[in-house]
């Protein structure tokens, strides 16, 4: 019986193991380095949290390196936002960001909406600017994502 268990144990640990082992991401190859972010809108601060969104996202897949390494370029196609409805003291607000990021020969683009509700003007451009931000690191998250596992473009 008692050697029934120990089989046992020692086949749940090498299946575990090897479950484990299969069921991981492939480790990225590819490295990159955060270059220019270009925006013609006026919301403040979207630019730099693009570039310490996209900093920050490759980092996290160990894809982020100083020297040798395609530069992540990001252009901001769109950045908007516009009135979605209202009651009461508050109006709600919807904030759409748009963003084309290009590296070596890839291109791609990225779109993002979030809602936000206004109660007055301070805490509308505090809640309008959170907005902006949370869709930048998202943005820049999927980007990054798609810089891991996409296939590079073949050169024609």
């Amino acid at each position: 019986m008692s050697q029934r268990i120990t089989v046992n144990r020692w086949l749940g640990m090498v299946l575990l193991g090897l479950g484990c082992h299969l069921g991981r991401p492939p480790v990225p190859t590819a490295g990159f380095s955060v270059g220019q972010v270009v925006s013609t809108t006026s919301e403040p601060g979207l630019q730099d949290a693009l570039k310490s969104g996209i900093a920050s996202a490759l980092a996290s897949r160990a894809m982020l390196v100083e020297a040798d390494a395609d530069a992540v370029d990001i252009a901001v196609l769109a950045a908007v936002s516009q009135p979605t409805g209202a009651s009461g003291a508050s109006q709600s607000f919807a904030a759409r960001l748009q963003i084309s990021v290009r590296t070596a020969n890839r291109t791609a683009q990225f779109s993002s909406e979030r809602s936000y509700t206004v109660i007055d003007a301070v805490q509308g451009e505090s809640a309008r600017k959170a907005a902006f931000f949370a869709l930048a690191e998202s943005l820049t998250k999927d980007a990054a994502e798609w810089l891991a596992v996409a296939p590079e473009a073949q050169d024609e």
